[in-house]
């Protein structure tokens, strides 16, 4: 359990197991919230196919739960929370989740097994308050209806409002947002052009709110970069939900950034523009500060200059991709910017001990305390 417990920090993942008693059928669970715990007991009465299945995605108002059946009787499940699960990463994490879940659920098994895991289809359930299977009844499309839907989601995005987007993007989900004539012939091609249609008019709204201009392209690049290497999507409007959650926290961390002190305004800078070759032009530019006093308070606060934070950041978020993502060496390097997959290579060498290729291989069999990795 300890090597799964790592994978859920790595993915920024709350996790718990549900056990069933076979004498009982009574179900047990170890490390859960209540909220949590009300939705999957709701799901398990109500859907007992769960336990037919080696692989399962609940998604919820808020989130997400990806549920591993690794015996007969035990399910070991990781809940990703957006706002939560935003507010402690970057923009690369916001649809690794969805696009990688059949891959983390088998990880999991592996990790849990120690055999290879089954290759079969993740079967994808939704919980709406005390529903536990949302039946999705699209509405005659009305476009002045859709575009209140969309309004109410801006005015969520850029004034923080969590209870009022929850509500909207509810609302949205009624929508046929995929033109039938793209759905009949390529209907990934329509998934696509949709959400790169729906990221546009969010970087149109929050340059509005007073968002910085160049930090939406930087946004706006990452987020299609994102959607259009997808093979697919398992869950479209929960893509959708994704990425409104990414803009509701890019917005209220904005806000927050205003106020803090140096130091912290330059390491979440860093956290957030982790895929861009970040200079200390580039820090004192975003962040309206001086050039030379960026690595004095940064090393004051921290131990490390600038660089050596970048270059551990960078780091850190290969170690993700490496784990719940089948990108080639090639691929991570050039998402993270480094200039070439050989330089890459030797800088994760540098940090870890490893290259990243025994890093993927042997994490599976790594203890949790082994501070090497």
């Amino acid at each position: 359990m300890n090597n799964i417990t790592k994978l859920a920090k790595l993915l920024t993942a709350d996790f718990f197991v549900w056990e069933q008693n076979k004498q009982t059928n009574e179900m047990k669970c170890q490390n859960i919230d209540n909220i949590l715990n009300d939705k999957i007991n709701l799901l398990l009465k109500k859907d007992p196919i769960i336990f037919c299945h080696t692989y399962t995605s609940v998604a919820y108002d808020s989130g997400h739960i990806i549920i591993c059946r690794v015996t007969e009787n035990k399910l070991i499940c990781f809940s990703f929370v957006y706002e939560k699960q935003l507010r402690n990463s970057n923009e690369l994490q916001v649809l690794h989740s969805l696009q990688n879940l059949k891959t983390i659920a088998q990880i999991i098994f592996t990790m849990y097994n120690t055999v290879e895991a089954p290759d079969e289809d993740i079967y994808i359930l939704k919980i709406d308050n005390k529903k536990p299977v949302k039946t999705r009844h699209f509405v005659p499309f009305d476009s002045q209806l859709f575009f209140d839907t969309e309004t109410d989601i801006i005015k969520a995005i850029v004034y923080s409002k969590k209870d009022q987007l929850i509500t909207a993007l509810d609302s949205l989900e009624e929508f046929n947002l995929v033109a039938e004539h793209l759905t009949a012939n390529n209907i990934i091609r329509g998934e696509k052009n949709t959400l790169i249609s729906y990221i546009s008019i969010l970087n149109r709204a929050i340059i509005q709110w007073g968002y910085p201009a160049k930090l939406v392209f930087q946004l706006q690049y990452s987020l299609v970069q994102e959607v259009e290497l997808s093979p697919q999507f398992l869950n479209f409007f929960q893509t959708i939900k994704e990425i409104s959650w990414h803009y509701f926290s890019v917005i209220k961390q904005y806000r927050f950034n205003n106020f803090l002190p140096l130091h912290q305004r330059i390491k979440q800078y860093i956290k957030q523009h982790i895929r861009e070759n970040i200079t200390l032009d580039d820090i004192a530019t975003g962040l309206n500060a001086s050039k030379k006093t960026l690595n004095p308070a940064f090393k004051k606060e921290y131990g490390v200059t600038i660089t050596q934070f970048v270059r551990q950041t960078k780091v850190e978020t290969a170690k993700e991709l490496l784990i719940a993502s089948n990108l080639s060496l090639l691929e991570i390097a050039e998402l993270l910017s480094f200039s070439t997959a050989t330089y890459f290579v030797k800088t994760f060498k540098k940090v870890t001990g490893v290259t990243p290729n025994h890093f993927r291989k042997h994490f599976i069999s790594r203890p949790l305390d082994d501070q090497r990795y």
